[in-house]
């Protein structure tokens, strides 16, 4: 008698039923745990280890996770919906999520992710290939501002979204706008440069930046990050009409 497959099991923070942000229709959204970035402006500090912390994660296998997905399947149906995966960095847990992924393909569920892409090529690739959607940060165009301000450099990163969108046509880029960090015009130009005439791009996402995770840290026991702010809605806007005017879509 053949023995019976194992199932990968994986440590998650949540998951988020009825999500409506998190690509087409209602979704189910599984945020991991794991991160090998430190962006200033973490709202979700509690995703950074990939262990299990009492409040903040918990072990499941693939068939556990598919089980509990399955409750909403008719509501992806319905919607056009599906599944996202998010974090923390769900690249950071590849055995589990390309596991996951397959399984969510055989359930005929909608896949989708949201990624910061800092992982090796040859693990994020056959990971990215199991999806139908796709959004990526842009955390900032310089390598030396990268790395100050999420503790990485960006050269791999860069390297896995021009992979990307030359093989996926269903890809947004996500900023995560904070005032003062990487919200000037010439980072932005220098994104819009690199992202110009790439065949895959949807379009440009702004994320500004919030404050509602700040609380989590202290219940973490860690340093309480210094106050950061959203950018003006007038200059938001002028980022916006400088990505239309390189032709890309801003979202």
């Amino acid at each position: 008698m053949a023995a019976k497959k194992v199932s990968p099991a994986g440590t998650i923070f949540q998951i988020q039923r009825w999500s409506l942000h998190d690509g087409e229709g209602i979704r189910s959204t599984v945020f991991m745990k794991g991160c090998p970035l430190r962006c200033q402006w973490c709202a979700n500090p509690e995703s950074w280890t990939a262990r299990p912390e009492a409040g903040f994660g918990f072990r499941l296998t693939v068939d556990e996770l598919v089980a509990k997905l399955r409750r909403d399947a008719v509501f992806y149906r319905e919607s056009g919906g599906g599944v996202t995966f998010s974090g923390g960095e769900p690249l950071a847990q590849p055995v589990f999520l390309r596991a996951a992924l397959e399984a969510c393909g055989e359930a005929g569920f909608h896949r989708a992710i949201e990624t910061g892409a800092y992982a090796p090529r040859e693990k994020a690739a056959p990971i990215f290939d199991l999806l139908e959607e796709i959004f990526v940060d842009i955390k900032h165009m310089s390598s030396t501002q990268h790395k100050a301000l999420t503790g990485k450099p960006n050269a791999g990163i860069l390297r896995n979204i021009g992979h990307l969108l030359e093989r996926h046509d269903n890809v947004t880029i996500r900023v995560p706008l904070v005032t003062g960090l990487n919200d000037d015009e010439a980072n932005i130009k220098a994104m819009c440069s690199f992202l110009h005439g790439a065949r895959g791009l949807r379009g440009v996402e702004f994320m500004s930046y919030h404050n509602l995770g700040v609380g989590k840290y202290a219940r973490l026991g860690l340093p309480v990050p210094p106050p950061h702010a959203a950018p003006a809605p007038g200059h938001l806007e002028k980022l916006k009409d400088l990505v239309r005017f390189f032709g890309l879509t801003a979202l």
